[in-house]
């Protein structure tokens, strides 16, 4: 007997998911569907496909083998489905961006805004987090990273550079004639284990170019940058953090810069997506995000 098509694709939301409840949120049917329709995929392949226990389901063996040999053609399937449906229609669907919560907030957010106003058919699902997603498995169409990709299966656009600067709390009595001299005052830490941090810093280019290397410590390590602003104009330590909150805490009065011209290697803010077929919805935005964000 062959698989029935809806079954398989349940299927492999289950699993994907590890739960009967997300799955059944995710395709808007009941959770006693879901539960029916792998019940059928079972029967119709004549094996166990799932182990069910009160929090989470997970796939035996034979289940995890048919998951990797049908999720891409699945997804591959549900895109071009609506791929068609989006080029004789107005774009509409949601769109599953990420992005960690500071560029969300200050980069991001005015501009979806915008977009939003332009294509009043497409939703917009924003996970703002600081934690690795993994696009394919958790279904995210566009990633806002900054940094390197190395993912193999992903495609990494490049919008702007991402500059690093200096800034402390106003009124700090910081007296340094040389930016080595940092070394002795406490910093807040972003994202790392420990008190005590090495950071490269550099100046000019070409043959004016120079680079130093701090080892710096503090009290207290953060991964926001937002929360590094408020500790740093609370006067905990100095803090390395992007270009974008120091001018924004500078022209609130409540940051100032310190030896400006020392900053960290500048890393890119990019668009991540996976190398698959894109939903016409998916491809406006990352063109959006490039004319209104790009360099």
């Amino acid at each position: 007997m062959a698989a029935d098509r809806d079954n398989i694709a349940t299927f492999v939301e289950v699993i994907r998911r590890d739960s009967l409840a997300a799955a059944a949120r995710h395709l808007g049917v009941p959770k006693s569907t879901v539960s029916r329709r792998l019940s059928r995929l079972e029967e119709e392949l004549g094996t166990k496909l799932v182990h069910r226990d009160a929090r989470r389901v997970s796939a035996t063996p034979e289940g995890m083998r048919l998951f990797d040999s049908v999720v891409d053609a699945i997804d591959a399937l549900d895109m071009a489905v609506s791929a068609i449906g989006e080029s004789v229609t107005e774009p509409r669907g949601t769109i599953r961006v990420t992005t960690p919560s500071d560029l969300g907030r200050m980069l991001l957010i005015p501009e979806l805004v915008r977009f939003l106003c332009r294509y009043p058919d497409i939703s917009i699902d924003l996970m703002l987090t600081n934690r690795f997603v993994d696009l394919v498995q958790e279904r995210v169409d566009l990633a806002v990273r900054a940094g390197a990709v190395t993912e193999p299966n992903l495609i990494a656009r490049k919008l702007m550079p991402s500059n690093f600067q200096l800034a402390a709390h106003t009124g700090n009595e910081i007296d340094c004639a040389d930016v080595s001299e940092l070394e002795a005052y406490p910093f807040v830490l972003y994202r790392k284990r420990g008190r005590t941090q090495v950071i490269r810093l550099e100046r000019g280019s070409g043959e004016d170019h120079e680079s130093v290397e701090l080892s710096v410590s503090g009290r207290v390590n953060v991964d926001d940058y937002s929360a590094m602003v408020e500790l740093v104009a609370a006067g905990q330590g100095i803090g390395l953090m992007p270009a974008l909150h120091v001018s924004e805490g500078e022209k609130l009065g409540r940051l100032v810069r310190i030896f400006p011209e020392w900053t960290l290697p500048s890393m890119p803010i990019q668009l991540v997506y996976s190398t698959r077929q894109l939903p016409e919805r998916v491809r406006l935005l990352i063109e959006f995000f490039a004319s209104t964000l790009g360099v």
